[in-house]
């Protein structure tokens, strides 16, 4: 892992100048930044929803700056603990766990830390040469700006790495979670009947929820009692060989009409008129 204890004095005093300079007009720097990001990564735009309005115009909103401030805002840190920057361990680690949870809920990529290191470095040696060409006194000559841009990088590339131990932490985590969640339902060949042990402390949780309480046990025994106690259904006899079908049938159309009708029926057939005749 990348780390700053190589750094010379002289590396110092260099980083320290050109942060000075930099710094001086950090919110339009950080937004020179940002918008920048943007032109090399235009997909990185949909993880920010005031991104999805019109860029001219919301280029210089407050949600836009805030955001690009913060961009710096941890560059600042860095700078703030250059001699020991490992106080800032819990923010990089804190700052990659966000940007794991970005890549499943909004599509980050880790090729976003690379563009954002090599805009920040173009807009900073960008800063210090136009500082150098409107100051009456130079600062800083142009070895000492490409000495700079050399440790920025390493800075930049420590910043990162650091927040990439967060990141991986974090999607290993997600990763076990997402198989935990996903091994309780799965079905394996051991001598368990298939079920695996996950799913079977499910089904015995089942059980348990299922198991009638004393009240109802009792209510269900008492049931239970008087089922057994009913008289046997009558027995079952076969029809008779005199039965047939049309005896049947004149049984179910008997069933379905009244006894006045019946007569009727029978007084109007003409095997009843020619009884009368």
């Amino acid at each position: 892992m990348e780390s700053l204890s190589h750094l010379t004095p002289i590396d110092r005093e260099i980083l320290n100048k050109s942060w000075g300079i930099v710094s001086k007009d950090m919110q339009q720097v950080a937004v020179n930044i940002f918008q920048m990001i943007f032109e090399q990564a235009p997909d990185a735009k949909l993880m920010f929803s005031f991104m999805m309005k019109d860029y001219k115009e919301d280029k210089k909103s407050n949600e836009f700056i805030f955001h690009a401030v913060r961009f710096l805002q941890v560059i600042e840190s860095t700078m703030t603990h250059l001699d020991d920057p490992s106080q800032l361990d819990a923010v990089f680690l804190n700052l990659g766990k966000i940007h794991a949870k970005h890549e499943e809920q909004l599509g980050f990529s880790a090729h976003y830390w690379s563009v954002f290191k090599e805009c920040v470095l173009f807009h900073f040696r960008k800063a210090m040469k136009s500082h150098n060409k409107f100051s009456k006194h130079r600062e800083m000559s142009f070895a000492e700006i490409d000495s700079a841009i050399i440790l920025w990088r390493e800075v930049l590339r420590f910043i990162i790495d650091r927040m990439k131990v967060g990141y991986t932490e974090s999607g290993a985590i997600r990763k076990s979670n997402k198989q935990a969640i996903n091994g309780q339902h799965s079905i394996s060949g051991d001598d368990s009947g298939g079920l695996s042990v996950e799913t079977k402390q499910d089904l015995t949780q089942v059980n348990n929820l299922l198991i009638p309480t004393s009240k109802n046990h009792r209510m269900a025994s008492r049931h239970s009692v008087a089922l057994c106690r009913l008289p046997p259904p009558p027995p079952h006899h076969p029809e008779t060989p005199s039965s047939s079908p049309t005896c049947s049938f004149l049984k179910t159309i008997a069933s379905s009409m009244s006894p006045k009708c019946v007569r009727r029926r029978f007084s109007l057939s003409p095997a009843s008129q020619r009884t009368h005749v």
